[in-house]
C-alpha cells in the first residue's frame, strides 16, 4: 500500500512536470480600460472650443460599445461628436448606428438635470463574424465653453455601468470588464502665490514659534488649499486654506514647537499645493527669515546665559505686542507679555553655555 502511494505521487509529479514544461507561463494581459484624452484640459476662456476623445486600450474582440459622460452644463456644453475610427478597422464593418461626422448622437442633452449635461454615445458591429481588438478611439466630441470653473468630464464607472464593452461572443455577447478614467477641465485662471513669511521669534529657546505666512488668490477662481511650512528641509505643518476667493488675501498661522528641535540656525519657508489648472507656480513657494534654535535663557543667541540677555529682557521689561519696546525674543515663556517669569528663566539658568 504505501509503495503504490509513493509510485502514484511519482507519476502525479511526473506529469505535473510535463505540463509545465509544455504550456510555459503566460504572463496576464492588460487591463481594458476606457479614458477621456486628454484627461486635463487647461488655460481655456469663456467662448474657447476644444475636443476630447474617448478611447479605448488594450480590448480584446470588441464587437460594440456606449457610454454616458456628463459634464457641468453651466460650464460646458457639448456641441458636436462623432464616432472614432476603432471599430471601422474591422475589415467587414458597418456599424449601428453609423452617427455621420458630424451630427447628432442618441440621447444626448445638455440639460440633463439642473446642474449637468450629458452625452451618450453607442456604436456596434452588424452582420460580421468577430471583433476588433487593440487600443484606438471610440468617439469625439466637440465641448464649447459656456462659464468660468472645474468641470469634470464624468464616465460614471459602476455596478451596471454606464460604459460598457461587448465581445462578439453569439448570440448576445459579453461585458468586457474595464475600468474607467474621467477627464478635468480647467477654465479661468488658477493662480495662488505666497506673497510673505514672518515668524513670531528669530531667537527660540525650547519654546514655541509662530509662522505667519500671506497666501493670494491671484486667479479668478474661488480655491481650496494647502499651506505647509519647513525649517530647512523638515515639516513643521500643514493647514487648509478653505474657500479663498479671487484677488484676496489671507494670513495662515502655522505652530512650530522647537522643543525637540538640535540646536542651530534654521531657514523658513513655505509652500503651497499647486491648484489643478495653474501654470505659474513659482510663486507657490516662499524661504524668507531664519530661527535660531539655542539653548533656555538665551535671549541674544551667542550661545550662553549672562549679564547681556538679562540687560535685553530688562529694556523690554513690561511691553506687550504692539509697544515701541516689544521684543518677541525676550518673551521667553511665550506669554505676550514680558515679566517677571522671563527674567526668573533668565536667572535660573545663568551661566550655562551650549555645549
Amino acid at each position: 500500500m504505501f509503495k503504490k502511494t509513493i509510485t502514484g505521487t511519482l507519476v502525479l509529479l511526473t506529469i505535473c512536470g510535463l505540463f509545465l514544461t509544455s504550456f510555459p507561463y503566460i504572463a496576464s494581459a492588460q487591463e481594458t480600460s476606457v479614458s477621456v484624452n486628454p484627461s486635463n484640459i487647461t488655460g481655456l476662456e469663456i467662448g474657447n472650443t476644444f475636443q476630447v476623445n474617448i478611447t479605448v486600450s488594450d480590448v480584446t474582440d470588441l464587437y460594440a460599445w456606449q457610454f454616458r459622460l456628463f459634464y457641468r452644463n453651466d460650464i460646458l456644453n457639448a456641441t458636436n461628436w462623432f464616432q472614432g475610427p476603432f471599430l471601422l478597422t474591422h475589415p467587414d464593418a458597418q456599424t449601428i448606428p453609423a452617427f455621420p461626422d458630424v451630427g447628432t448622437a442618441p440621447d444626448t442633452s445638455e440639460t440633463y438635470n439642473a446642474t449637468h449635461g450629458l452625452v451618450h454615445l453607442y456604436v456596434t458591429l452588424s452582420g460580421v463574424h468577430g471583433g476588433v481588438s487593440g487600443t484606438g478611439t471610440l468617439a469625439t466630441i466637440t465641448f464649447e465653453v459656456k462659464g468660468e470653473g472645474d468641470s469634470t468630464l464624468d464616465l460614471r464607472p459602476r455596478p451596471g455601468s454606464d460604459s460598457i464593452l461587448i465581445d462578439s461572443a453569439e448570440p448576445f455577447g459579453n461585458e468586457i470588464p474595464h475600468t474607467t478614467t474621467n477627464g478635468m477641465v480647467h477654465v479661468g485662471l488658477h493662480d495662488i502665490a505666497i506673497i510673505n513669511t514672518e515668524t513670531s521669534k528669530t531667537i527660540a529657546n525650547d519654546t514655541i514659534v509662530y509662522i505667519n505666512v500671506t497666501v493670494e488668490n491671484q486667479g479668478q477662481t474661488t480655491e481650496t488649499f494647502d499651506v505647509t511650512a519647513y525649517y530647512d528641509s523638515t515639516l513643521i505643518e500643514t493647514k487648509t486654506v478653505p474657500n479663498l476667493t479671487q484677488g484676496t488675501s489671507t494670513v495662515i498661522t502655522l505652530t512650530w514647537d522647537t522643543n525637540t528641535v538640535p540646536k542651530g540656525n534654521y531657514t523658513i519657508s513655505a509652500t503651497a499645493t499647486t491648484i489643478p489648472g495653474e501654470t505659474d507656480i513659482a510663486d507657490n513657494s516662499y524661504t524668507d527669515g531664519w530661527v535660531l534654535e539655542t539653548i533656555k535663557g538665551d535671549v541674544n543667541g551667542d550661545g550662553q546665559v549672562n549679564i547681556l540677555d538679562i540687560a535685553q529682557v530688562a529694556v523690554a521689561f513690561g511691553t506687550k505686542p504692539g509697544d515701541p519696546k516689544w521684543d518677541p525674543n525676550a518673551d521667553i515663556n511665550n506669554d505676550n507679555e514680558i515679566n517677571i517669569l522671563d527674567i526668573s528663566t533668565v536667572a535660573i539658568h545663568f551661566g550655562e553655555v551650549d555645549p
